[in-house]
């Protein structure tokens, strides 16, 4: 005869645990919402942009980029991409940078600290937020995307190449007389989806000539 199973824990218990929910919870929140007043370090060496844009920023429409690049290929192919793995992958592409910034290549920060900060600032994110309450599967989806492990990871990759042109493209029509031509040449052969290709090449009509 098999035990019987254990009594649940005292009411007060519950509240506790809900209560270290709701705090870790918010604490995650306030700790991503200073991406909202990270800027995106490589435009911040061009004096004429004057309203450089935030992380949280381009990951936003790194998230409409991902849905909308999703739907079109789920018209296309019967097999599609998973589109809310794209928006989610794209949401926490750059969540470390809450804690270690928007590093480039241009910080004097190797590849491998970069990458040692960033998974550090992972961990953090995780135990803030709790591993059973989203934390680990928020790491293991950066994790993802950073290791280009899936489709959707790759895909995301270019978007996030696509997202800086755009971005370019922009502030060269805004701001004129700055030459953001080092943006476009730091994407040579980074895209490999025909959809992107197409999006790059109407990006490119629209970049103001020199």
């Amino acid at each position: 005869m098999s035990a019987p199973p254990p009594p649940p824990p005292p009411k007060e218990e519950e509240e506790e645990e809900e209560e270290r929910t709701t705090k870790n919870t918010i604490d995650f929140l306030s700790a991503c919402g200073k991406l909202k007043r990270t800027l995106r370090t490589g435009w911040t060496k061009y004096p004429r942009i004057t309203s450089v844009e935030s992380v949280a920023e381009h990951s936003f429409r790194i998230a409409l980029m991902a849905f909308v690049f999703g739907t079109q290929e789920k018209t296309d192919d019967d097999d599609g991409l998973d589109v809310q793995k794209l928006v989610t992958l794209a949401l926490v592409h750059d969540i470390s940078e809450c804690i270690v910034g928007d590093i480039t290549p241009h910080c004097g920060v190797s590849k491998e600290e970069k990458n040692r900060l960033e998974v550090e600032a992972m961990r953090t994110l995780k135990e803030t937020l709790g591993s059973d309450m989203g934390g680990e599967t928020i790491e293991r989806l950066w994790l993802e995307y950073e290791n280009g492990s899936s489709r959707e990871a790759r895909v995301v990759k270019e978007l996030d190449k696509l997202e800086m042109l755009l971005q370019a493209s922009e502030y060269e029509n805004e701001y004129g007389g700055v030459d953001l031509t080092e943006f476009y040449a730091s994407c040579d052969g980074s895209f490999k989806t025909e959809r992107a290709k197409r999006w790059v090449e109407e990006i490119m009509r629209r970049r103001p000539v020199m």
